[in-house]
């Protein structure tokens, strides 16, 4: 194992609200009361479909709240999914996690290689340096570069070459980081804060310091190996 590939957001950096959370709020505005964890799949299930920025988002795509409302079983009158789609439900404040700095520092002192994989706009540029860790990366691959989003495994493929060998990628969206990696042939870590995947049997940790538990726990059986 040479390196850990690592999502940013809701991995590394917390963005407030998440952007599920916007959602949530604006289809609350309407009158539509949703689980929350429901939603978040949800969105995720469709985002995970897309492959490819949408151009007007600079490296992300656009969520369809007609699909979103399909996914959900819920049928509102077409204004309400023309307004909605209308929104910009983005966030713009964002802060690092407690455990980031630790796990970066942590995984580093493994002497492995770090390399960054988001969906993001040239925004992430900006705020990696506003956050101090620009430093901690060996590479950046970012959708809004390549014109290809996780979870499409050229992104991944990408990201191992920069890397120079293979290793675990590890990220907060089952359908976009654990599914993505896999296909390219990545062993994959998910990272779930608010236990909406309960039920998955995969590799699954809360925080990012039980994720470098486990990546040291990898990294010795690699060497041994």
């Amino acid at each position: 194992m040479r390196a850990v590939f690592v999502d940013l957001g809701e991995t590394l950096v917390h963005f407030k609200p998440r952007y599920h959370e916007n959602v949530l709020i604006a289809l609350k505005d309407y009158g539509y009361e949703v689980d929350e964890a429901k939603l978040f799949r949800a969105i995720n299930r469709i985002l995970g479909r897309h492959h490819y920025p949408s151009p007007e988002y600079g490296g992300l795509s656009s969520l369809d709240f007609a699909e979103l409302f399909y996914e959900l079983k819920i049928y509102p009158d077409r204004t309400v999914i023309k307004e909605l789609n209308s929104k910009n439900l983005l966030s713009g404040e964002y802060q690092l996690y407690d455990d980031a700095i630790p796990f970066l520092e942590g995984v580093k002192s493994l002497g492995l290689k770090i390399v960054l994989i988001s969906n993001a706009t040239r925004s992430l540029y900006r705020i990696i340096e506003d956050l101090g860790i620009k430093k901690y990366f060996d590479g950046i691959v970012a959708s809004c570069d390549l014109n290809i989003m996780k979870p499409h495994p050229k992104i991944f493929s990408y990201a191992v070459k920069l890397a120079g060998g293979d290793g675990i990628h590890i990220g907060d969206v089952y359908e976009i980081d654990v599914l993505g990696a896999k296909r390219a042939g990545l062993e994959a870590l998910l990272i779930d804060r608010q236990n909406f995947y309960s039920e998955i049997k995969e590799k699954r940790v809360n925080n990012l310091l039980e994720a470098l538990e486990l990546v040291k726990e990898r990294s010795k059986s690699y060497y041994k190996s």
